[in-house]
């Protein structure tokens, strides 16, 4: 019975080590997470007005999907950085440019400029 009750002691050392490395690493990832919120965000925006373009012809349809596979593409084919507030613009950017170049290849002519400018005023409203 001394020797179970050394071997729970030991393990609820463990579990106690364990659990204050795991509080430690989930305030780093939201610290993390937290400091790429302004890419989000310019995600979320992009999204909103893409998904606004068919109340302007019921032809620009485009799903959350087909969004998503784009901003990904943009996050892994941007270039890096080691400093971070210049990583974040990098990001911004390379969704802001792929989502456009991607979505402007479906929309008529007359409507690209209108998208732009929708772009613009979402962002603006945005900061």
């Amino acid at each position: 019975m001394i020797d179970t009750l050394e071997i729970s002691k030991t393990k609820s050392k463990l579990i106690t080590e364990s659990l204050i490395e795991a509080e430690e690493v989930e305030k780093t990832i939201n610290a993390t997470r937290n400091s790429y919120r302004d890419v989000s965000i310019r995600g979320s925006i992009l999204y909103f007005v893409i998904s606004d373009l068919s109340q302007i012809d019921p032809m620009y349809q485009n799903s959350l999907t087909y969004v998503k596979k784009l901003f990904n593409e943009a996050l892994v084919n941007s270039t890096s950085s080691s400093d971070l507030n210049e990583r974040i613009e990098i990001l911004k950017e390379a969704i802001t440019k792929t989502l456009y170049i991607n979505i402007c290849r479906g929309l008529f002519e007359a409507h690209k400029l209108l998208y732009s400018f929708l772009i613009c005023t979402s962002i603006e409203r945005n900061s």
